[in-house]
C-alpha cells in the first residue's frame, strides 16, 4: 500500500465514479480500477460496491476512508508546511461557547506574523473529535459528564485522542429576562416542563454526541439551531430554555438569565488532541487564555 493508492481510494470515494476519479487524477479509467481492485485484494476488504448508478463506499471503505484521509492531510500539512510563503494556520473546533472568542482574539493579534489563518468552528461533538482525529483542528473543546463520558471516553480513545480537563462546572438555564422563570433562584427540571426547549442540532448517532445536558421531555416542544447567536434570539424572543454550562463572558450576559439547575451533576469542560502530537507555542498560549477566561467567569459567579 502506498500514498499514490491512498489518494485514489479518496477521489474515487469523493467522486463516487471511476471516470470522473480518473479524470481528476489525469488518470486512465482501467488504471484506476486496476489500482483500486490491487488495493482491496492486499487488504483483503471491498472498498466499494460496483454498482449502476458507480462506485458506493462500503463500511469497510468508510472506516479505511477515515485513516486514509488522515495522512493525506498530513502529507498536504507537510507538503504546504515548506513553501517559501507559507503561514501556518490555527483552527479550535468547539462545542457552542461564548468564552472562545477573546483566546481566539488574543492568539491571533500576538501570532499575526507566523500565522495567517485563524478559526474557531463551532459544531458537532462527532465532528469536533473527527477533525482533532484528522489534524484538521488543532484541538478541541467538548464536556464529559455522567451520562456520556463512559462512551464519549471510549470514542475518544479509539480515535488516539486525549482529553485534558479545564474544570468542572454545574448546569445553568439560559432564559431570555422576561421569561416567567427568570427571577428563580434554583430551576428544577420539573420546573421547565410545560416550556419549549432550545437545542443544538447533532447528527442521529445517540444521545451521547448531544451537546445540551438536558435530555428531551416526552412531548416537549423542541426548537433546533446550530447558530449560538441564533439560540440567544430565540430566547430573547421567546418563554423557551436551553441549557448548558453557562460559562458566558460578553456582552451577552447582559441580554440573558443564567439560573442553576437543581441537584445539577458536575460537567468536565476539557480539549481533546491527539496523543501523539506535540503541543505548540500558539496552543499553550490559546489554553492558557481560555483558563484565564474561566477564572475570570468564576470571579464573576463569586461576586
Amino acid at each position: 500500500m502506498n500514498l499514490l493508492q491512498l489518494r485514489y481510494m479518496a477521489a474515487v470515494a469523493e467522486y463516487g465514479s471511476l471516470n470522473k476519479a480518473a479524470v481528476a487524477l489525469y488518470m486512465t479509467q482501467p488504471n484506476l480500477s486496476g489500482a483500486i481492485r490491487n488495493l482491496e485484494k492486499e487488504l483483503d476488504v471491498k472498498l466499494f460496491d460496483r454498482t449502476n448508478n458507480g462506485m458506493v463506499i462500503t463500511e469497510e471503505g468508510q472506516d479505511f476512508l477515515k485513516y486514509a484521509k488522515r495522512i493525506l492531510g498530513e502529507i498536504k500539512l507537510l507538503e504546504e508546511r515548506y513553501q517559501k510563503d507559507f503561514l501556518k494556520s490555527f483552527t479550535v473546533s468547539s462545542h457552542h461557547y461564548d468564552f472562545l472568542s477573546e483566546p481566539l482574539a488574543y492568539v491571533a493579534e500576538i501570532y499575526e506574523d507566523d500565522y495567517q489563518d485563524f478559526q474557531l468552528i463551532e459544531t458537532t461533538t462527532r465532528q469536533i473529535l473527527e477533525s482533532v482525529a484528522s489534524y484538521e483542528s488543532d484541538l478541541g473543546i467538548i464536556y464529559l459528564n455522567d451520562e456520556n463520558r463512559h462512551f464519549l471516553t471510549r470514542h475518544i480513545t479509539n480515535l488516539d485522542l486525549e482529553f485534558t480537563s479545564l474544570g468542572d462546572f454545574q448546569t445553568r438555564i439560559f432564559l431570555g429576562k422576561n421569561h416567567p422563570l427568570a427571577q428563580q433562584e434554583l430551576i428544577s427540571e420539573e420546573d421547565l416542563t410545560t416550556y419549549p426547549q432550545i437545542r443544538f442540532q447533532q447528527e442521529k448517532t445517540g444521545m451521547h454526541f448531544d451537546e445540551d445536558p438536558l435530555e428531551i421531555n416526552h412531548y416537549q416542544r423542541i426548537i433546533y439551531s446550530n447558530d449560538r447567536g441564533t439560540v440567544m434570539n430565540l430566547l430573547r424572543a421567546s418563554d423557551a430554555y436551553a441549557s448548558g454550562l453557562g460559562i458566558v463572558n460578553s456582552f451577552m450576559r447582559e441580554q440573558i438569565v443564567l439560573v442553576p439547575l437543581k441537584d445539577s451533576p458536575l460537567h468536565t469542560l476539557g480539549y481533546v488532541r491527539p496523543k501523539k502530537a506535540k503541543s505548540s507555542a500558539i496552543i499553550d498560549s490559546f489554553i492558557s487564555q481560555v483558563q484565564k477566561s474561566l477564572a475570570e467567569f468564576r470571579d464573576y459567579e463569586e461576586n
